[in-house]
This record gives C-alpha cells, sequence and structure tokens, in this order.
C-alpha cells in the first residue's frame, strides 16, 4: 500500500507534467494565433505603388538602381558599388529614348543608343565631355552614314 506521501508526490510530478505540455502548447500556439488573426486583419495586397523616385539599395545601403519619374526627363539608372553610374535608360531632352553606358564619369568615354534628330536609330562613341565623337546613324533618305563631331557636337566629316 502507498503512502499518502508518495501518493501526494506521484499526483505533483503528474500536474507538473501537464503544466509543461500546457506551456509549451501556449508557447507554440499564442504566436500561431497570433499571425493568423493578424494575417486576417491585413489589408489586401496593392495592386498600384506610386513614388517620384524609387531608390534600390544593396546590403550595405548604397545606390544600385534609381528609378526617377522627373516630369522633363525620366530615368533609370544602374549604379556600380561606388555609387558611379554605369547604365541609364532615359528620355532626352528632346524627348527622345536613350541607352547609355558610361565608365562611370562625365569626363570620359560612354556609348549611348537613341534616336537622333530624325527620330531615327543612331550610336554615338565617345571619349567623353569635350571630346570628339563619332555617330552611326540612318538617314530620312539613303543609307547609313557616319559623322565625326568636335567637341561641341558639331559635323566635322560626314561619310557618305
Amino acid at each position: 500500500s502507498r503512502t499518502f506521501e508518495d501518493e501526494t508526490r506521484e499526483r505533483l510530478r503528474q500536474m507538473e507534467r501537464e503544466l509543461r505540455r500546457w506551456r509549451l502548447g501556449a508557447a507554440l500556439g499564442l504566436p500561431l494565433l497570433a499571425v493568423v488573426l493578424l494575417g486576417a486583419m491585413a489589408d489586401p495586397p496593392m495592386k498600384d505603388l506610386r513614388l517620384h523616385t524609387l531608390h534600390i539599395v544593396d546590403d550595405d545601403g548604397t545606390d544600385r538602381l534609381v528609378l526617377t519619374a522627373d516630369r522633363e526627363k525620366p530615368d533609370m539608372t544602374f549604379l556600380d558599388p561606388s555609387g558611379k553610374s554605369r547604365l541609364t535608360l532615359d528620355i532626352a531632352e528632346d524627348k527622345t529614348p536613350v541607352f547609355s553606358i558610361t565608365d562611370g564619369s562625365h569626363e570620359s568615354g560612354h556609348m549611348i543608343f537613341g534616336l537622333g534628330s530624325n527620330g531615327l536609330p543612331e550610336l554615338r562613341l565617345s571619349a567623353g565631355a569635350n571630346q570628339r565623337s563619332v555617330s552611326f546613324g540612318v538617314p530620312n533618305k539613303g543609307g547609313p552614314v557616319v559623322r565625326l563631331l568636335d567637341e561641341n557636337g558639331k559635323l566635322l566629316l560626314r561619310l557618305p
């Protein structure tokens, strides 16, 4: 026959086990319940996001892609890890689309694909600002042309 003391100890152990199970159940169940309730209260997904400028940054917070909705000159610019512009897709001041690749500064080389003043495709290569450049394009009539331009963009030579 069991003594009163043994029986009490056994009941206390059983209550402690049940209390641990309840604690574990609450520790797992309450956060899950909170997530379900918060999810049920959340707004439906956004269908439209409106902003003037969007900066997409790397892990260090450095801009890597910048989308700007400027009224006069909207553009999308990809930047290298040092923050220098390397690739840009934008609308030029004359309202023509332009795709440019640069070395990251305005002083050095760049390559621009876009539409020329006649609205037809043009490729321009330059060693940088205030440097001579060469332009390959298609005129309104005839075949392709090659143009050599001075530092100010003035025509020096046209072939053919």
